[in-house]
């Protein structure tokens, strides 16, 4: 027999591979798309938060950024002729969600969830005694309470970093011992 033998008759009986579904293709490509969006969300998410956002610790008076200067006296916390020495917020990406700070005149207490109103004044006048409860952990923040005249007791957070709670404390303190002498 001749070597054509062995050949198929028709085209039927040619072995030809199954075309392979292009369903497969699809999925690998939305699934790296799903990826590669999840990502950069993540990515997008943590620059936003880095470049408006405020910083983890506490502010020096002379380093307080002046889209921060403009919400405080927005909504009326600075006098005029006032000073900030120390500031501080616990807002994640809007500090008027909760901030603080010690000025030449008074401590400021501005918390945008509280029940009667967000800004509290408080002279050195009325504080009785101050207290920090620190904590050097870098994810909690160390406390400050504040025992005033009238019964009253106020705390806030400030960070530990760079040692600016124990500046934040150390501000107050030495106005308010100021404060009861002269009265």
């Amino acid at each position: 027999m001749s070597d054509f033998s062995d050949l198929p008759q028709n085209r039927r009986e040619t072995a030809i591979p199954p075309r392979r579904s292009r369903a497969i293709w699809w999925l690998l490509g939305g699934g790296a798309a799903v990826t590669f969006l999840c990502c950069g969300g993540v990515i997008a998410c943590i620059a936003y938060l880095g470049v408006f956002a405020p910083e983890t610790s506490v502010y020096t008076g002379n380093r307080i950024p002046s889209q921060f200067l403009q919400t405080i006296e927005s909504v009326g916390a600075l006098d005029d002729g006032e000073t900030i020495l120390f500031f501080y917020s616990d807002g994640i990406t809007d500090i008027r969600n909760g901030f603080y700070f010690v000025s030449d005149k008074k401590v400021v207490i501005y918390l945008q969830a509280a029940p009667d109103t967000p800004l509290t004044k408080i002279p050195f006048e009325d504080i009785r005694e101050v207290e920090l409860y620190r904590n050097e952990s870098f994810f909690e923040d160390s406390e400050i309470t504040l025992s005033l005249e009238d019964g009253q007791v106020l705390s806030f957070p400030v960070s530990s970093e760079f040692d600016r709670d124990q500046k934040f404390f150390e501000a107050i303190k030495d106005r308010t011992d100021k404060a009861s002498k002269s009265q």
